[in-house]
């Protein structure tokens, strides 16, 4: 696993989510970590990069989740304020007094 298969992967849409991105990044990391021995450079980037990578998907995570919960809030709120404006209109016109409706005309027959 490389950045360009990932890159690949996203852009044919394998990749969809976050998670997946997580998966395939972390198996790249780590096949650099075991590939490479511990005295060689690209060890040493590999788990910088790791910890890196790993610090910026925790954050996007939790911004989503934050989103999320922050949609649902704003829909509830949305659905309690349209509870209150037809309660409202029902109070306005009282039982008794409620606009004509349109009657149907029928014919006299003289």
């Amino acid at each position: 696993m490389d950045l360009m298969t990932i890159k690949k992967n996203i852009e044919s849409g394998y990749i969809k989510t976050t998670l997946q991105f997580q998966r395939d990044m972390m198996l790249m990391f780590q096949n650099a970590i075991m590939y490479n021995s511990s005295d060689h450079d690209v060890f040493h980037m590999a788990i910088e990069m790791q910890k890196e990578v790993m610090g910026h998907i925790q954050d996007f995570l939790a911004t989503q989740l934050m989103v999320k919960s922050t949609e649902t809030k704003s829909l509830r709120g949305r659905d309690k304020s349209l509870a209150e404006k037809d309660e409202e209109k029902k109070k306005k016109v009282p039982a008794g007094d409620e606009p004509p409706s349109k009657k149907r005309r029928t014919r006299t027959i003289e």
